[in-house]
């Protein structure tokens, strides 16, 4: 299995900076691919990749020094004992195109002065260096206070930002060598997502058993990464955990999260506005509201693997070994179709939900060249010609129950089955990913 795929935007944006005197961040969720994109960058422009290591500044200034000391002689005579005395050092030199440090936040741990350092250095002695400096780390909380942030020295320094979102269903088919066409290949898909290090923790074998492997075994490495990912965002307390449980168990409207937790809704405010800038939430409003115009509001996770490990996981890993095939299958298909609503929503840029009392609309979406719209509902089955009429029926009649159906003339009505899982991949692949 190839270790790098896609990222050909990314790589493109990297290389309209390199040569230049250009500073910048990359960010995005735990084990998306950050390293391998940097690494990759610097294997084809040419540059230095340091990774950094937890500990205290005097260990991690030699690390850095011994690495760069082959390509930078005078790291060769010289240990910087300090930060300051370490970019003093760098300004010496001529630097290659890129210079890359990964996890910088374990540097801010281990000296908090050292976005200030580094702040004089990128305002005064960057611009001299034909050099795109870019820094990463597995924290995005870490990384976000010191970029976005307008008391944090770095605030405005970076000109490159780049946010790497997990890869596509097709992408996946691709690097494992599923067929695009089987609907058991996007189960598989559903059980680990766009995280292209979570597909190397694949075993061969059957759906269950890669499913047993990952979450259920005594072993099973992704039963516990929820918990690393939270720990490297510095999430603490309770509240933003027993956010992520219940909205994972299907609580999503603030009200009901708030009367579970036994607080006042205003009391979520803070964890939520963590957990969506994280993007470990999502949240939704009506197709054709805003958040300024509604008070209806709906929370889910988005990614498939976060997704599963609280709403399926931890609901059955003590029952899992009791289970019979049949029981464990279905469980799998229940929260594969969950995803497939999300997948056909992502496949039709600009679509939404809707909902309004007793009625919900999986998908609404105007088309871009034209003031036809499409309702859909996503049905992960495979239903006979006489079943699907039936749905389209039935979505019908939902359809005119709703006010939307007042503002609304032109309209086309579809069944998203698993049948249309190659044409919805097609589709994503001509999105030009």
């Amino acid at each position: 299995m190839s270790i790098f795929w896609n990222r050909e935007a990314e790589l493109a944006h990297i290389h309209r900076h390199v040569g230049h005197g250009v500073f910048g961040y990359v960010t995005g969720r735990r084990r998306v691919g950050k390293t391998a994109l940097l690494q990759e960058a610097v294997k084809r422009f040419g540059g230095l990749y340091h990774q950094a290591v937890e500990g205290t500044p005097q260990q991690q200034l030699l690390h850095v020094a011994e690495e760069f000391r082959e390509t930078l002689p005078l790291f060769r005579d010289v240990i910087p004992k300090s930060w300051s005395e370490f970019f003093r050092l760098l300004s010496q030199v001529r630097l290659p195109k890129v210079l890359i440090f990964d996890e910088f936040p374990y540097w801010i741990r281990g000296d908090p002065t050292l976005p200030s350092i580094l702040q004089k250095w990128v305002d005064h002695e960057l611009p001299k260096q034909p050099t795109l400096l870019l820094v990463s780390g597995s924290s995005q909380s870490m990384l976000y206070s010191q970029f976005l942030s307008h008391a944090a020295p770095l605030y405005g320094r970076a000109v490159a930002h780049l946010h790497l979102q997990p890869l596509s269903f097709r992408w996946f088919c691709r690097a494992l060598g599923h067929d695009v066409r089987d609907p058991e290949s996007f189960i598989r898909f559903a059980l680990v997502g766009g995280v292209p290090h979570y597909w190397r923790l694949m075993p061969a074998g059957s759906v269950l058993r890669q499913a047993e492997a990952l979450y259920f075994d005594p072993s099973a490495i992704l039963a516990e990464e929820p918990i690393q990912l939270l720990r490297d965002e510095g999430i603490v307390g309770t509240v933003p955990k027993a956010i992520l449980d219940l909205v994972g168990r299907g609580v999503t409207k603030p009200s009901e999260l708030a009367a579970r937790l036994g607080t006042p809704q205003s009391n979520l405010s803070r964890p939520l506005a963590l957990l969506l800038e994280l993007g470990l939430v999502s949240r939704d409003v009506p197709f054709g509201e805003s958040l300024r115009t509604t008070k209806k509001v709906l929370y889910s996770l988005r990614d498939p693997a976060l997704a599963f490990y609280y709403g399926t996981f931890l609901a059955i890993r003590g029952r899992w070994a009791m289970l019979s095939d049949k029981e464990k299958a279905a469980a799998l298909h229940r929260h594969a179709a969950r995803q497939w609503e999300d997948f056909c929503r992502q496949r039709h840029p600009g679509a939404g939900r809707y909902w309004e009392k007793d009625v919900e609309l999986d998908l609404v979406w105007r088309r871009p060249t034209s003031k036809r719209y499409l309702i859909a509902e996503c049905k992960w089955a495979k239903l006979a010609a006489r079943e699907k009429q039936g749905e389209l029926r039935r979505l019908r009649e939902a359809f005119r129950r709703t006010t939307l159906s007042r503002t609304v003339a032109r309209v086309e009505f579809r069944v998203l089955t698993q049948d249309d899982l190659p044409r919805l991949t097609k589709e994503e692949q001509r999105g030009g990913e």
